[in-house]
């Protein structure tokens, strides 16, 4: 199996994804990988672990259960949020071009790898 960075670093390959990151509950980057050097990982991480966490509190409060994926389409560009087992959060930034299916289906594929690495 590849490492986390060898498969960080194939997603990023993808064509509009940008970066891709694996942060811990506690917003800690576990591994990460950026094209061009366009983002600070460590945010990434901060602010991830900070959404998700609001997100599955509307989740619970609208009572549609719990979270598994989150996507989130800005002017700009894509974030999208897996969860990588019960412990780790997988996400994906892209930019306003990106194929949204394509996005959610290299994720898709790809998380059964990362959890593999966790």
């Amino acid at each position: 199996m590849a490492s986390l960075k060898d498969q960080l670093q194939d997603l990023v390959q993808v064509e509009g994804i940008n970066t891709a990151v694996i942060v811990g509950r506690d917003g800690f980057v576990i591994e990460g990988i950026t094209k061009g050097g366009a983002l600070d990982i460590e945010a990434v991480g901060a602010v991830v672990s900070t959404g998700i966490g609001a997100s599955e509190v509307m989740g619970r409060e609208l009572g549609v259960g719990a979270m598994s994926v989150g996507m989130l389409e800005f002017n700009d560009g894509v974030i999208e949020m897996s969860f990588v087992g019960n412990d780790a959060i997988l996400a994906v930034v892209a930019d306003g071009s990106a194929n949204l299916g394509n996005v959610r289906y290299q994720v898709k594929k790809r998380l059964p790898g990362f959890e593999a690495e966790l």
